[in-house]
């Protein structure tokens, strides 16, 4: 939603839009919303939409927009943390996955954004127990020690 001077004031998300839309200003609904819902909605001068296909994709985008706006009407993802990333640099000898938020130009691989973290930490802990490399290096690993997969 934008403002009257083209300023983006909120993101949302919705699976029926018109559903989520219409449901702001029914004269019932409109009765019954807080102050700051009311606010916005005297502030709501133009729609922009956006069409994706996936639930996570739609997460992915919001936040993305909420970041890059700054909404006046959204308190979530207004942090300034990145989504994560998973990078895998194939020019190491031993290529490991390693965490950014950042994609820099160094020839690495990067895959990604993933908004859960946990999810992201499982997946790459799983894939080097299935390439028999460590996640992290130890130097008290007995790989460590034959100068591989560290």
């Amino acid at each position: 939603m934008r403002d009257r001077f083209n300023r983006v004031i909120y993101v949302g998300k919705a699976r029926d839009l018109r559903k989520r839309v219409g449901s702001y200003f029914l004269p019932s609904k409109a009765a019954q919303a807080d102050l700051k819902t009311r606010a916005m909605l005297d502030s709501v001068w133009d729609f922009e939409t956006h069409t994706v296909q996936s639930e996570a994709e739609s997460l992915l985008l919001e936040g993305k927009l909420i970041k890059e706006f700054r909404p006046r009407y959204n308190v979530s993802f207004r942090d300034d943390k990145r989504f994560l990333l998973v990078k895998v640099d194939p020019t190491e000898e031993w290529p490991r996955f390693r965490l950014a938020r950042f994609k820099k130009d160094d020839g690495a691989r990067y895959f990604g954004p993933y908004a859960h973290a946990d999810l992201r930490r499982m997946m790459a802990l799983a894939t080097s127990a299935l390439m028999h490399t460590p996640a992290r290096c130890d130097k008290r690993s007995t790989l460590c020690a034959k100068n591989s997969a560290c």
